[in-house]
């Protein structure tokens, strides 16, 4: 059986023995176990393992540390407990962080030294092979990396806010949460970088289809803690080289949507924008590909539907206006358009089906002659005739017979 404690010295060794400032035999004797192992329990006491660090707010801030374990809660809110996460965080001599390192180290059994220690398990016992009384005296040492101060204590220049209660208020040290942080950074890091989202990215530079797609994180915040000398604030800074990632919470800033309202034709008063570019382009790939199988039927029925709805939202806007706008003087929409798109006509819209067949029919030929005019740059237009009008149409029929609610 392996030895990850010896492999970790191991690998530690080969930088001063590669340097030679000292003899290879003092080395040899400073990374074996009862020597490296004994001089790190020494040094344990310089650090103490945090769930807030205080330094993140003001880096000469000298707090007690504070090391929150909390519980999970399905209350819904966003808090430390409530979130999990394997990271913890710790403070204090940079120079001694070789010694959180060692008790990040995890054993055959994916638990870690510190919480072998805490066990005080057989295992860690025979890979540190000493004896008892030298055990004992280790893991008293290492454990003082947890121990919380008796006497909390803050700090003047941390945040500060004044919390009311029923006769006064509470003055309450905001401290930054390091570990929530850090795995907040993961997940948007997973988000925007992952194999699945490189590949979308590929996809779609070079205007291919992708079963999943991606997700955009727009007005992402880089905060910077510790400037050349991020460790001096945190080890979980320090891993994250000094950075942190804040998503905005400002509200959103919206604009009221002016719908201009077609007064002959809807389709011919219907505006372009990026989504139906992007939809057509998905579309003449499909059309031009040489394959029928049932991926490529099935990625096709899938972008027609898209297609479908993207002309389906705009005349749901026309039919949340208010009540007998096509019949203003200057409007001369066709029946059907009116009773489609005109909440005068609703009751008869639920009633008729006849309007439906003229409508899908429209709705294909606008497809046909958007997708022709989207190719016109390119001149590489698929040649669409009566047959695939027809087939539109059957689709478009399909779709609205199944969603009629939304008509």
């Amino acid at each position: 059986m392996s030895n990850p404690i010896s492999d970790f010295l191991e690998a530690r060794k080969q930088k001063p023995l590669k340097e030679g400032k000292k003899p290879a035999a003092e080395i040899e004797s400073n990374y074996s176990i009862p020597v490296w192992v004994a001089n790190a329990a020494k040094r344990a006491s310089q650090l103490s393992l945090v769930s807030h660090p205080a330094k993140f707010s003001h880096p000469d801030a000298k707090t007690s540390p504070v090391l929150f374990i909390g519980e999970f809660k399905p209350d819904g809110y966003l808090c430390s407990g409530n979130v999990p996460t394997h990271q913890q965080d710790v403070i204090g001599n940079a120079a001694a962080l070789d010694v959180y390192t060692f008790l990040s180290l995890s054993l055959d059994d994916g638990k870690s030294v510190l919480a072998h220690f805490e066990q005080q398990t057989a295992l860690l016992k025979s890979l540190l092979k000493t004896d008892e009384d030298t055990f004992q005296v280790w893991r008293k040492q290492f454990l003082a990396i947890k121990q919380n101060c008796t006497n909390n204590k803050t700090y003047s220049q941390l945040k500060q806010v004044y919390f009311p209660i029923a006769e006064g208020y509470h003055l309450l040290s905001i401290l930054y949460p390091s570990s929530l942080m850090t795995e907040h950074r993961e997940r948007l890091r997973e988000l925007k970088f992952s194999d699945a989202t490189k590949q979308a990215r590929d996809a779609k530079k070079k205007n291919e289809f992708h079963e999943t797609g991606f997700n955009e994180i727009f007005g992402l915040l880089t905060q910077h803690f510790g400037g050349t000398k991020p460790q001096n604030i945190s080890k979980l800074n320090s891993n994250n080289g000094g950075e942190a990632w804040l998503l905005p919470c400002i509200p959103p800033s919206l604009q009221a949507q002016y719908v201009a309202l077609p007064n002959i034709d809807f389709f011919k008063a219907m505006h372009w924008d990026k989504q139906l570019t992007e939809l057509l382009k998905s579309l003449h790939k499909l059309l031009f590909t040489d394959y029928n199988n049932i991926d490529i039927r099935a990625a096709r029925k899938r972008v027609m539907t898209y297609l479908f709805e993207w002309v389906l939202e705009r005349a749901a806007r026309l039919q949340m206006q208010p009540a007998a706008w096509s019949q203003a003087e200057g409007f001369a929409l066709p029946e059907e358009q009116q009773i489609w798109l005109d909440a005068l006509f609703a009751e008869q819209r639920n009633m008729e089906t006849v309007w439906r067949e003229k409508i899908a029919k429209d709705i294909a030929a606008w497809l046909m002659v958007a997708y022709e005019r989207s190719r016109k740059v390119k001149q590489d237009a698929e040649q669409l005739g009566a047959t695939e009008a027809k087939a539109f149409e059957r689709e478009l029929l399909d779709y609205m017979r199944e969603n009629q609610e939304f008509l």
